[in-house]
């Protein structure tokens, strides 16, 4: 299943106000604009969409906003509406074309269709939960499952942070499996990974890392032997950390003596082998991706992660302001934001045609795109008519 469509709002009608309508959905989606049009944010209400449908958040923790999205799905198109007021589920529904699944209104009462009745039922539920996720049943109700499984699929990494450098992981027995939505359970995965895909899970680790420049010949997790760990606990624990070999090094480096760059790349490169190996649809989000890499790694990463999406069940949605990444990136996938008060418009190729294909007449990079305010500014650009691409790029320096 596919996201196809998203308008959000909150707070309508109150000083912070602030929204996003429309926001169309490619497989591929690098989200630009300048410094505080809402990139961050953006990402953050699709996380949190993911974590609303996957039941890891409740509507009672929210307090006044407005989700309208739609997905593709077996070639049907499905239509989720969640309003929430005063931490108060107040309207939901989900229709498959015009045909009406669940319906819900004030005080958790609605109705609901039945597959033994072949009706819609009457039900209530309680107002602090979604219904799509109170009501999941696999046998009378199976039109909730997709709904649930694209939110388990939702994956949100913070490339600006650590990423997982500074979490080490410990062995117990009984212990419970990694959680792939952790961005921080980089260790858990790889160890995951490799023993559930023994031939060639490390071994693509390892070439995407080669690929990007960094010159690793094997990847490993295993006690540190450089960090002491200090427990009270009755309970036998062994502290495990990743360490990588590189060819121009005698010994293995540790994490936490790996550059803070060269491990993102890494934990992004196991989180992506990862789902990709385990056949999960995955809805990924990364925000400012490429984020402390020079600008061959930058652009290497970027290909690779791109290709993952492309050759798999992916749906990739990337933030970022750096220009390596814009400029590696074809305008077709750009959702480039700009923004008006609290409200958010979203201008790419298929709304912003014109504006699109004008820009690609200039030979500038496409950073440019962003930087010379290109979308806001056509109209006027283009009414010189002007006839190549060495006049416009004149005009405009």
């Amino acid at each position: 299943m596919r996201l196809k469509s998203v308008s959000y709002s909150e707070f309508l009608g109150e000083p912070k106000e602030w929204s996003i309508s429309d926001f169309t959905l490619e497989p591929i989606n690098l989200v630009v604009g300048k410094n505080a049009t809402g990139k961050t944010r953006t990402l953050n209400v699709l996380s949190n969409l993911g974590k609303l449908l996957s039941g890891r958040k409740k509507p009672s923790e929210l307090t006044y906003c407005s989700f309208d999205v739609t997905f593709e799905h077996d070639e049907h198109i499905l239509r989720y509406i969640l309003k929430i007021l005063d931490h108060k589920v107040v309207f939901e529904s989900f229709t498959n074309g015009e045909d009406v699944l669940l319906k819900r209104g004030e005080g958790g009462k609605g109705s609901i269709w039945h597959e033994d009745e072949k009706r819609s039922l009457k039900f209530q539920t309680p107002e602090t939960d979604a219904a799509v996720v109170a009501r999941i049943d696999a046998i009378q109700h199976a039109f909730l499952s997709p709904l649930s499984d694209w939110g388990s699929g939702v994956r949100h990494y913070f490339f600006g942070d650590t990423m997982g450098k500074n979490t080490i992981s410990f062995l117990v027995d009984g212990a419970s499996q990694p959680d792939p939505t952790n961005p921080n359970e980089v260790i858990g995965l790889f160890r995951k990974g490799a023993k559930q895909y023994p031939d060639v899970f490390k071994d693509s680790v390892i070439k995407a890392m080669n690929y990007i420049g960094y010159d690793i010949e094997d990847i490993n997790a295993t006690t540190p032997q450089n960090i002491q760990i200090q427990s009270n606990s009755i309970i036998p624990v062994t502290p495990i950390v990743l360490i990588v070999k590189e060819r121009s090094l005698s010994g293995w480096t540790e994490q936490m003596e790996i550059s803070q760059g060269m491990f993102r790349a890494l934990s992004v490169i196991i989180h992506l082998q990862y789902a990709i190996y385990a056949d999960h649809p995955s809805f990924i989000l990364i925000d400012d991706i490429g984020e402390g890499l020079d600008f061959d790694r930058s652009c290497r990463l970027i290909h690779i992660i791109r290709q993952c999406a492309m050759d798999s069940k992916i749906q990739l949605v990337m933030s970022t302001n750096d220009r390596f990444v814009m400029n590696n990136v074809p305008l077709e996938e750009w959702a480039l934001l700009s923004r008006q008060g609290g409200n958010i418009k979203v201008h790419n190729y298929k709304n912003s045609k014109a504006a699109f294909d004008n820009f690609k007449f200039t030979g500038l990079n496409n950073f440019d795109f962003l930087a010379m305010d290109f979308i806001n500014e056509n109209e006027v650009f283009f009414t010189e008519n002007l006839s190549d691409a060495e006049q416009i790029v004149g005009i405009r320096s």
